[in-house]
């Protein structure tokens, strides 16, 4: 009687592992598959205040619902000044690892316009008031040329896309998955993305 209980638990152990097995097999495929995702999604943020930010701007500027706890023009400002950035302004997440031909999916959830550039290096964007306290005083030439002393902004484009408030574009990247991109408008905002090898292992 022993002997076969002793049986019945092997066998009861068996199954068991054979089940951890599968299921240990099987979620490595899946989280490999994760690694085959050609999508990538990519939110723009912002927490302007649309009463301070129109007021001080322009009608439309900030194009959002008034939101308890929203950063003022005044805060937005002190913050940039202090910080040489705003954390509220972003791009999330601000680095990804993609495998080639990665389309990213853009979503402004934010109440401004901001730009989504791809730019050799970091730098400046076109509004000056912005540059040189987020301790970027010369604009990036994929965003602004200096003309007379004046920054112009460049036209929007394939690589330079405007995406108002609750708006949203697709962005195929093809087979240069080593970039950087950054909003020509608030320049701390920046994505750097790198590429995976065949084994998906990041290409330094």
């Amino acid at each position: 009687m022993k002997k076969r209980i002793q049986i019945v638990m092997f066998g009861a152990l068996l199954v068991v592992c054979g089940a951890l097995l599968v299921f240990g097999i099987g979620r490595a495929f899946a989280q490999n598959n994760d690694t085959h995702s050609t999508d990538v999604n990519l939110d723009i943020r912002d927490y302007c205040d649309p009463t301070t930010f129109n007021a001080a701007i322009g009608p439309g500027t900030c194009a959002r619902s008034t939101v308890p706890g929203a950063i003022t023009f005044a805060g937005f400002l002190a913050e940039v000044g202090a910080d040489k950035s705003v954390g509220a302004w972003r791009f999330v997440p601000n680095q990804v690892i993609v495998a080639e031909g990665a389309t990213l999916h853009l979503q402004n959830l934010g109440g401004e316009t901001h730009t989504f550039t791809q730019v050799k290096n970091f730098g400046g964007g076109f509004i000056d008031l912005l540059n040189a306290p987020s301790g970027n005083p010369v604009p990036a030439p994929e965003c602004a040329q200096v003309v007379n002393g004046q920054l112009v902004p460049q036209p929007p484009g394939p690589d330079n896309i405007f995406i108002p408030a609750a708006g949203s574009a697709a962005v195929p990247l093809g087979q240069e998955v080593n970039a950087k991109y950054q909003c020509c408008i608030h320049p701390w905002m920046r994505l750097t993305i790198a590429p995976r090898d065949q084994h998906h292992v990041e290409v330094r």
